[in-house]
């Protein structure tokens, strides 16, 4: 199941970066969740996004640029997807709005600080691994967005079962793969210190506010 769905992702995905009528059929399964990522983590024209992962077509990297004007930098580890991404984002006059790299997202040496918002696509993988390294990575502040598939198709992605998500804020979609998309915000320590002891007292204190947003 998780290969026959895997190819048929890439077929259109190749064959949407080839054709442009193709794309902008393609594209039009994104724009919702991609708004409503936008939405919830209050991305704007000052932000700089780094994507990381989303296959022959960056669909979304292409679509938080157009839809805030923010600063997009997307990166993936495959290595045969960086030409004809960086093609795709050419014939769109973007080139000078989305820088497209090689990069594995779990690099500890990316330059975080450089980006006010991280996406997670759904495919990341391994996704906890990589969740991992950003973490550890960013600066506090910066918001985490990780995409979730629908429960059915749990089995077909990347298992991911950190905890760190559990009070996260999330975006509900109606999709046929993506069914949410939480919003993480690395702290500073002597908010984590002060979480914790406001767990620890047993309070109705909760880490963050987590309303669930879904926006059409």
């Amino acid at each position: 199941m998780a290969r026959i769905l895997t190819a048929i992702t890439q077929k259109i995905e190749y064959w949407a970066s080839e054709v442009g009528i193709l794309y902008n059929l393609a594209e039009k399964y994104y724009v919702n969740i991609v708004a409503n990522e936008a939405y919830l983590a209050g991305i704007n024209q000052d932000d700089h996004i780094l994507c990381i992962g989303g296959g022959l077509c960056p669909f979304s990297a292409i679509l938080f640029h157009q839809m805030t004007k923010a600063r997009v930098t997307f990166i993936d580890n495959n290595e045969n997807c960086i030409p004809k991404l960086r093609r795709v984002i050419e014939r769109l006059g973007l080139s000078s709005h989305i820088d497209v790299f090689l990069q594995d997202g779990s690099n500890p040496y990316i330059l975080y600080a450089d980006y006010s918002v991280v996406h997670l696509a759904l495919q990341v993988y391994p996704m906890e691994q990589v969740f991992t390294a950003v973490e550890n990575g960013i600066i506090p502040g910066t918001k985490l967005l990780v995409r979730q598939p629908r429960k059915q198709l749990n089995d077909v992605y990347s298992k991911f079962s950190n905890t760190m998500l559990t009070y996260c804020s999330c975006a509900k979609h109606e999709s046929r793969n993506v069914g949410s998309t939480f919003i993480y915000i690395k702290q500073e320590e002597a908010e984590i210190l002060y979480n914790e002891k406001m767990d620890s007292d047993d309070s109705n204190y909760a880490v963050t506010n987590c309303p669930v947003v879904v926006r059409h």
